[in-house]
């Protein structure tokens, strides 16, 4: 698999540590948002606080992988966000956005951005030992479970900030966040958590018949009015990963409905002209957005991972095909260590900057294909459809 491999030698040895070195801002603390295309840091850019939680979530989880020696920084980096963003204001929970200075812009409290602290919170004490973080982790578990329960099932959108449509992505990233820390942890208390969400994706977000992934709801979970007809391939691929974490950690079988989503992504959701995962389709299969961003092919490359090692036979092909799409399409076409991050429906660039959140997504994909290779995986030769 000479793209897969290529894909796990780059991405390790020249896309980790540029954003290792890049990625910290080392007069006003913190992690930048945004490199520019030349991969100069970006002053003046709001900062997500999801962004700060995935970065020391990145420096931690790939420590732990002996990929880097970074603990120290993902430590500084959560302790930084603790200082600015925890509880900002006197009122519970994690604010949304802060300036370079680390001042709150944005003092929504967002479902979205409390899941990528838990996450960041279980690897960061896994890699450090700091139970500091551990109990970080269960506080913002707390605000989420006192503050943003929805009395309709799963939980509101924010606090401060619109709250429909309902979505499944922030609930998709709190089922993962729950299964990290149950991973760190071995918590029996988290299991029935992560039991109700994985009970979430099987009578709402996913439709058995047509083997769709429903991104946006009205307030009861039916499907939204304007926007319940947009389905994303990429998360479908997330979810393949998702439902195949959950059988490991936990036992609950996957089941069939990753395979199905990762079939439906297969035949509706790749561009034939660009090669690449689409950013979005109807549930046509018809194009809405016909264009592609990095991280939808990283998912793209992780679910192929997982379906390969779950026996799909055209698994290692299309595991080949996506790393190729990936590796010249986003990594490669732009600096060494970067990434093109936004292609057009005719694969032309359209990238105004490269998002620092782009790397969780990446190692993701990194660390299923690092997976396979100590299996001796990628040394198969796959067998490519005609």
């Amino acid at each position: 698999m000479r793209h897969t491999t290529r894909l796990l030698e780059i991405g390790t040895q020249q896309h980790l540590p540029f954003w290792a070195e890049r990625g910290w801002d080392r007069r006003n603390g913190g992690f930048y948002e945004a490199l520019d295309m030349s991969g100069n840091a970006l002053s003046g850019v709001s900062r997500r606080v999801r962004t700060q939680a995935r970065q020391s979530f990145v420096l931690a989880r790939c420590t732990e992988a002996g990929w880097l020696d970074e603990t120290a920084q993902a430590v500084e980096g959560l302790r930084y966000l603790r200082g600015k963003a925890w509880q900002a204001g006197g009122e519970p929970g994690w604010a949304h956005r802060l300036d370079d200075q680390g001042q709150v812009t944005d003092a929504r409290r967002d479902l979205y951005d409390q899941a990528f602290i838990i996450l960041a919170c279980a690897w960061v004490f896994k890699a450090s030992g700091e139970t500091e973080f551990r109990e970080l982790a269960y506080a913002t578990l707390d605000f989420i479970e006192t503050h943003l329960v929805s009395e309709q099932g799963g939980f509101v959108e924010a606090i401060g900030a619109a709250v429909l449509p309902r979505r499944q992505n922030p609930h998709m990233h709190l089922f993962e966040a729950l299964m990290a820390l149950y991973e760190v942890t071995q918590d029996a208390d988290l299991l029935p958590r992560i039991a109700a969400l994985r009970d979430l994706f099987d009578t709402t977000f996913f439709r058995s018949a047509p083997g769709h992934l429903v991104e946006f709801f009205t307030g009861d979970w039916q499907p939204h009015p304007e926007r319940g007809h947009i389905l994303e391939p990429g998360h479908f691929c997330e979810w393949v990963w998702l439902l195949a974490e959950c059988e490991r950690l936990t036992g609950t079988p996957a089941g069939s409905a990753g395979s199905v989503l990762f079939a439906n992504a297969m035949t509706d959701g790749v561009n034939a002209q660009t090669g690449l995962l689409v950013a979005a389709m109807d549930t046509q299969g018809a194009p809405v957005d016909a264009g592609s961003r990095t991280w939808m092919q990283t998912e793209w490359v992780r679910a192929a991972s997982v379906e390969l090692k779950r026996g799909n036979p055209d698994a290692a092909g299309i595991l080949e095909q996506a790393s190729e799409a990936l590796l010249t399409r986003h990594l490669e076409a732009g600096i060494a260590g970067g990434w093109d991050d936004a292609v057009g429906a005719q694969g032309g660039s359209r990238s105004a900057n490269m998002p620092a959140s782009t790397l969780y997504h990446l190692v993701g994909s990194l660390l299923e294909i690092a997976e396979l290779e100590a299996a001796g995986r990628l040394s198969e030769e796959p067998t490519l459809s005609a």
